[in-house]
């Protein structure tokens, strides 16, 4: 019998070899994100790329982190978690999610304005941009996926 405060990992959830995948590959999406937006200077002067660089290191703080506490003591010791940390990891992945969401739509429609004036997207400077934004929006997919699988595992 499984004590009340344990949950049951499944498939895709915090704790599994399936979810440190997920959030592995959130990582390497919100790495490559973020290096795509400042590898141009010109990103500093837009409001809604300044927004993606913040919420992309948001992203890669608490992915990593999560990531190296998964790793290192859910699979190695094979320690059920808490449901209050199953729970807290699904509060912040839809924070995190919104977040996504918002500063990849912010830099898409920043990004479409820049496109119809031709003089201001010299250099790829819109190329790199446009880019970070559907990996931002994908990234959010991502970790909206991984809250529904932990969400999916609480009782």
């Amino acid at each position: 019998m499984i004590p009340w405060n344990r949950h049951v990992p499944s498939w895709g959830s915090t704790g599994t070899t399936w979810g440190i995948l997920l959030r592995s590959v959130q990582l390497t999406i919100s790495i490559a994100s973020f290096l795509l937006i400042i590898i141009r200077p010109d990103f500093y002067y837009y409001t809604s790329f300044r927004f993606l660089w913040i919420v992309m290191c948001f992203i890669i703080t608490w992915n990593g982190l999560l990531l190296a506490w998964e790793a290192i003591f859910h699979c190695s010791f094979r320690q059920p978690l808490l449901q209050i940390e199953v729970l807290m990891i699904v509060m912040l992945d839809w924070v995190l999610s919104l977040l996504s969401l918002a500063a990849g739509s912010a830099s898409a429609s920043v990004v479409g304005q820049l496109l119809s004036r031709k003089e201001l997207c010299r250099h790829n400077f819109c190329v790199y941009c446009q880019v970070s934004a559907g990996l931002a929006l994908l990234n959010w997919f991502l970790i909206l996926v991984s809250a529904m699988f932990n969400i999916r595992t609480l009782k």
